[in-house]
């Protein structure tokens, strides 16, 4: 826990010491119905703020410490009232903010293994996919959903879809290589 405040300090002060003024906010009402109509109850979104960061690239978003943070020229007012592409962006930072409430660390695996592509494989838990690997599976999931598309293998690998418990999947992120 120590590290995750010295990034959070960290952060925070290169975000004040240099750039245009930073913009901050909550979820949206309609940001919300998106994350829980995807995550459910398994994510606190009462503390996550959406920021805008100088040192974040153009078209990229970083969540290191249960906040999100986008380049100025990608501020978004509200995520749910913008394109499918958009809304599918927020939930892949979102999963990065519920990885973290899980225990996982997301820094370290992202810089270890930045790997967006995967194979559903049967069997496999989800905690034996990467980190980005994890995020563009819960964000393919959440486009396949919208289009009306069989998610049936999506449900039975990524554990707060219903087909199992975060329960049953907490042994298997322990031995999670990261």
């Amino acid at each position: 826990m120590a590290s995750q405040s010295t990034f959070k300090r960290f952060f925070n002060s290169s975000i004040a010491a240099k750039g245009p003024k930073q913009q901050s906010r909550q979820l949206t009402a309609g940001e919300i119905a998106l994350a829980r109509s995807v995550f459910g109850d398994t994510i606190n979104l009462d503390n996550i703020h959406l920021k805008t960061a100088w040192w974040v690239l153009k078209h990229y978003a970083v969540s290191p410490n249960g906040n999100i943070y986008f380049h100025p020229a990608d501020w978004v007012t509200d995520f749910s009232q913008c394109s499918l592409s958009k809304q599918s962006w927020l939930i892949h930072e979102l999963t990065h903010v519920w990885q973290l409430q899980q225990g996982l660390k997301v820094i370290r695996g992202a810089i270890i293994n930045r790997r967006y592509d995967y194979v559903l494989e049967a069997g496999k838990p989800f905690f034996n996919y990467g980190i980005e690997q994890q995020a563009r599976m819960v964000q393919d999931y959440f486009i396949s959903r919208h289009h009306g598309h069989d998610c049936r293998d999506f449900e039975i690998c990524i554990p707060f879809l219903g087909s199992q418990t975060l329960e049953n999947t907490h042994d298997s992120h322990k031995s999670f290589k990261v």
